[in-house]
């Protein structure tokens, strides 16, 4: 129970985190900055005067590496704040796929497990002693 508990208050602690990670990118020529919220949808979009004289697939170029870099910039600081909220504990690796929900809850799973036989075992003990 305990464990659940502790869980779910990293849970909430790490879902607190989340709604202010943003990732921030430019293209190569810094001209077209972006900032990217969850989701990846845009939530703030600088363009330098100078970028006005790209061509027009160029400017959509800018965009686009800036966008992927934001993207970028944006999953590095979730799996920030995920290792600050959990630590390198039960879910890391989740949110860059190096784990499956599977393989945590299989952990968990070995986890409980392990307690439980320790308590079995702790009671079966005390049973032989008083017993």
């Amino acid at each position: 129970m305990r464990i659940s508990a502790d869980l779910q208050r990293k849970a909430e602690d790490f879902q607190s985190r989340l709604a202010d990670v943003t990732g921030q990118g430019g293209d190569d020529s810094g001209l077209v900055q972006l900032t990217v919220g969850l989701g990846g949808a845009l939530t703030d979009v600088y363009v330098d005067p100078r970028a006005m004289r790209f061509a027009s697939q160029d400017l959509a170029d800018a965009f686009r590496q800036a966008h992927q870099v934001a993207t970028q910039n944006l999953q590095e600081r979730m799996a920030q704040a995920q290792r600050e909220a959990f630590g390198d504990e039960l879910l890391t690796g989740l949110l860059d796929g190096s784990r499956t929900p599977d393989s945590v809850f299989g952990e968990m799973r070995r986890t409980a497990e392990t307690g439980i036989d320790g308590s079995l075992d702790e009671i079966e003990r005390l049973r032989r002693r008083l017993g």
